[in-house]
């Protein structure tokens, strides 16, 4: 049967009944009552469907001749922050059980939190039969309240009658583990002294399915590291392997597969492909609901019927479409002593306008103490809990620090004496903001004037049919009644962090109390201080405010990308969002957006042609991808102001490249450097475009040296042309011209036929604004924020010359034939090559100036070169190709070749793993 997902993408697959009964329709039915859209439950499960088709059984059923000899398949689902990737996970669990997987482990988070949280989505939605014990085994059995503290015999135990008549009727055996080495080790060793002999006696395969949530979290393994320094990638492939014959699973009837869930997946792609975890098999990217795209195609984002509400509010909302709000506020020309207070500010006017526009309902002040009858009323008679972040640094102690300085500064105190008081956070206080009002009664009114003009190009450019109420600047003082009869008291600060002294974990649900009444949340308005804890797992409700003012001396993009928890769905308040941070700050969020963009198109490639997963993961001159594999280099695209090919034919077989040195200044089109003697060189008069100085490079040839089409080389330069979304049929393409030698010498960027796919991709991208890119210049600009008008002045052209030497004027040979003497330079050979010692020629002084072989060309124009260091040339000017005539004794001469490349030109800086 072909279903919906295979039509729209050209694949045939097996669909997944929907039929009542069946853990699917269980867990549809969830999703239908969730308030998520139509069109995002069909893409939450066409998803789901392909991960299963192509990921999970995509080698076909276990034991089929697709299968690997390991019996093992590696693969990997890539989310995004905040975007709910948790309901992806559940469709493919209950999928998966529908398709017949024997045993499905959910490895749910390194925190007891998480794992709890966890386990009770997996009940309460997908495990909802009534007689759910008549058709599986879920490990552990009971309510997510009784498992903290229960002793690890006991919480993951599978006694072998119970699995052998679980087997006998083909009933799957359900764990939800939480990710630590202990809890491993005794569902590991429970699998394997139990559930596997059984497998093994009742016959046929035997199909495991881990799916791993946040799995660049403690499941990386990093080739560098000490033996059992990180045990629980090992304690994970344990699930399936015996230590006795590693690189397979433990007994023939098994067959495993391993899911990776991830929003930041770079740490997995970069670790070495032969650790068991790397995923080599098979790669999906989970799409986002948003302002473009279509469901109907496999793209990064796709447009909902429901509007902004909707949609995913993730980096393209933040740093792009919204970026002129601005969303993100600059703080360095805020006073440090100033920016905590401005923050809080800008949170309670925000608290206050979303108030005023739920005019029937409660805020969070005059709902304390409020009981009702029902879970639906207590959550609609108030106020959506609204939530602001502050994270200071990793410190703990200085989340304290700053929760009191925000308490001291508005004048609050401590909420109670009681635990359970002092459990829920402090309160805010009214005295200190009164205050400080009437001191600064400019700076609460600026939010406002802020406020109005995002709603209104909030309105303007996605939600034209939405009005958002902003009041004005004149209606302040009921605005501030609001903040300080209703906002204000009924704010709480909390600190959230792994120390003892730290609050709960927020409560942003009504709760049942004794009698069976239902009170409202408790945290409806809230100041959340925290750090890496807030890093995953944690949504904060109705989050507006944001202010981050950690840093770090290499920022690691992985990290910082999971710390931004104002993501998620937050299309309602979009207008009264705010990330106060630095400058800086802001660049490298972007920048981080931008790679994460070009990863996923790489991830989507994958999908559409089947190929093994290959991704480029990206990273930055002044961040790394991920600090969880060590000895990680940066490999830019940029072959460096100064490439030079010093390789070169041996002496007496370079006729070839002879020949086109001489066919390019044969004719009268050529200047004599210097003038009239030629002695030095000579230089065409006229400059070549890009792609002509690419095509000139191209022509070179090498007995030794030609990596070919189908090369490593090639390849990377296939994955740029993608990235950059150039089309098929742009003459630029492809970017990388070699031809095909047979054992090929690698020349890296020294080659020329890496520097001409530079310049060909220089000249490709001059139109187009591409995410991932970042300019060369000595301050490097994302690529994409650069005008194009500005982009077409700085592309340069390029002059061509050849440096002649002091050696005797040749008389055979194709330059024995030019309009000057073309004599050979006297160069040095690196012992045993035949490639230069050197790369560019003499310094001779002008005056006060050295100039080099590098500056010929405004040498031979006389034009005075541009006062730079090390002979870099500012972005604007034009480039040089320089070939230099190197004699050798009793024979022919052969050609080396300089280019000099301006900066200003596209970059991107790919992290590679030195294993």
């Amino acid at each position: 049967m072909r279903s919906e997902a295979g039509a729209r993408y050209g694949v045939e697959h097996v669909a997944l009944a929907r039929r009542p009964g069946t853990w699917w329709s269980a867990y549809e039915t969830k999703l239908a009552a969730s308030g998520i859209g139509v069109t995002s439950r069909e893409v939450i499960a066409d998803d789901a469907r392909y991960i299963v088709e192509h990921g999970i059984f995509g080698a076909g059923e276990p034991g089929g001749p697709a299968w690997p000899l390991t019996r093992e398949r590696r693969g990997l689902v890539m989310g995004a922050v905040q975007s709910g990737k948790t309901a992806s996970m559940m469709a493919v669990a209950a999928m998966a059980l529908d398709r017949g997987v024997d045993a499905l482990v959910i490895l749910a988070g390194t925190r007891t939190a998480l794992w709890l949280q966890t386990f009770e989505r997996f009940v309460d939605h997908i495990d909802t039969d009534a007689n759910a014990h008549t058709r599986r085994v879920r490990i552990p059995g009971g309510p997510a309240s009784d498992l903290p503290g229960t002793d690890l015999s006991n919480l993951y135990e599978m006694p072998g009658p119970r699995m052998n008549r679980a087997l006998a009727r083909r009933r799957p055996v359900i764990a939800v583990v939480m990710k630590n080495a202990a809890h491993l080790e005794r569902v590991s060793r429970n699998l394997q002294d139990v559930v596997y002999p059984l497998a093994s006696e009742r016959g046929g395969s035997f199909h495991l399915l881990v799916i791993d949530d946040e799995a660049d979290d403690a499941s990386v393994v990093d080739t560098s590291a000490v033996a059992g320094s990180r045990p629980v990638p090992r304690r994970i492939v344990d699930l399936w392997e015996s230590r006795q014959r590693p690189g397979e699973t433990v007994r023939p009837e098994i067959f495993a597969t391993y899911l990776a869930y991830t929003a930041t997946p770079q740490a997995n792609f970069l670790q070495d492909g032969t650790n068991p975890l790397a995923p080599t098999d098979f790669v999906a990217s989970l799409r986002t609901p948003g302002a473009r795209g279509n469901a109907a195609v496999r793209e990064s984002t796709f447009r909902t019927e429901d509007g902004l509400k909707g949609w995913y509010t993730g980096g393209e909302t933040f740093y792009k479409d919204l970026a002129d709000a601005p969303l993100c506020v600059k703080t360095d020309d805020i006073p440090e002593e100033e920016r905590v207070p401005d923050a809080v500010r800008a949170y309670l006017v925000a608290a206050a306008v979303r108030l005023l526009r739920s005019p029937d309902r409660l805020g969070p002040f005059h709902a304390r103490g409020k009981r009702y009858a029902t879970f639906r009323e207590a959550r609609s008679a108030v106020i959506d809990p609204m939530s602001m972040l502050i994270n200071p640094s990793a410190e703990k102690d200085e989340h304290f620090d700053t929760a009191d300085a925000v308490i001291a500064w508005a004048g609050g105190a401590w909420s109670g004496r009681s635990n359970e008081a002092a459990s829920e956070g402090r309160d805010l206080g009214v005295e200190g903001i009164a205050t400080d009002m009437v001191e600064h009664r400019d700076r609460w009114t600026a939010w406002l004037d802020s406020y109005r003009e995002s709603a209104n190009l909030v309105v303007g450019r996605l939600a034209p049919a939405e009005e958002r109420l902003v009041p004005t600047s004149d209606e302040w003082d009921s605005v501030a009644r609001l903040i300080l009869e209703d906002i204000a008291p009924g704010t709480r600060v909390a600190v959230i962090n792994s120390d003892e002294r730290a609050d709960d974990r927020p409560e942003f649900s009504p709760r049942q109390c004794a009698d069976g009444s239902w009170r409202p949340a408790t945290n409806l308005s809230t100041i959340f201080v925290s750090g890496n804890v807030m890093s995953r797992g944690l949504t904060l409700e109705g989050l507006t405010t944001t202010l981050f003012t950690r840093s770090a001396s290499t920022p690691l993009a992985d990290t910082q990308m999971q710390m931004q928890r104002w993501f998620g769905y937050r299309g309602t308040i979009i207008d009264l969002c705010r990330v106060l941070t630095t400058r800086d700050q802001i660049d490298l969020f972007t920048h981080y957006h931008e790679n994460d963009e070009a990863l996923r198109r790489d991830v989507l490639k994958a999908m559409g042609s089947g190929t093994a997963p290959n991704p480029v993961i990206l990273q930055g001159r002044a961040f790394k991808a991920t600090g969880k594999i060590a000895n990680l280099q940066a490999d830019p695209l940029f072959p460096g102001p100064k490439p030079f090919v010093r390789h070169m034919n041996p002496a007496g077989s370079d006729k070839n490249n002879l020949e086109l040195v001489a066919s390019v200044f044969s004719d009268d089109r050529v200047i004599a450097v210097p003038s009239g003697s030629g002695q030095r060189g000579l230089l065409l008069s006229e400059a070549l475009s890009l792609t002509e100085a690419a095509k000139l490079l191209e022509s070179l040839s090498y007995e030794d040296h030609g990596p070919g089409p189908d090369s490593g080389e090639a390849a990377k330069w296939r994955s740029v042309a993608h990235h950059a979304r150039i089309p098929d049929d742009d003459p630029c393409l492809p970017l990388y011209r070699s031809p095909l030698v047979a054992d090929s010498l690698d020349l890296s960027k020294d080659s020329p036929y890496t520097v001409a796919a530079y310049l060909r991709l220089w000249s490709a991208v001059v139109p187009r604004s591409v995410p991932g890119l970042l300019t060369t210049d000595d301050i490097p600009m994302m690529w994409s924020l650069v005008e194009p008008a500005a982009r077409a002045r700085r592309q340069p052209r390029f002059w061509v010359g050849i440096r002649f030497g002091r050696g005797e004027p040749l008389t055979g040979g194709p330059l024995a034939h030019l309009r000057w003497p073309a004599r050979p330079m006297i160069r040095r050979l690196a012992d045993g090559t035949t490639s230069l010692d050197a790369d560019w020629g003499s310094r001779n002084y002008s005056g006060d100036v050295i100039q080099g072989d590098d500056l010929f060309d405004y040498v031979a124009r006389g034009v005075n070169p541009p006062q730079v260091l090390d002979g870099r040339r500012p972005p604007g000017e034009d480039g040089l190709i320089l070939f230099h005539l190197v004699g050798h004794q009793g024979a022919d001469p052969t050609i080396a070749v300089g280019v000099s490349i301006p900066l200003g030109g596209p970059d991107h800086i790919r992290a590679r793993s030195e294993v």
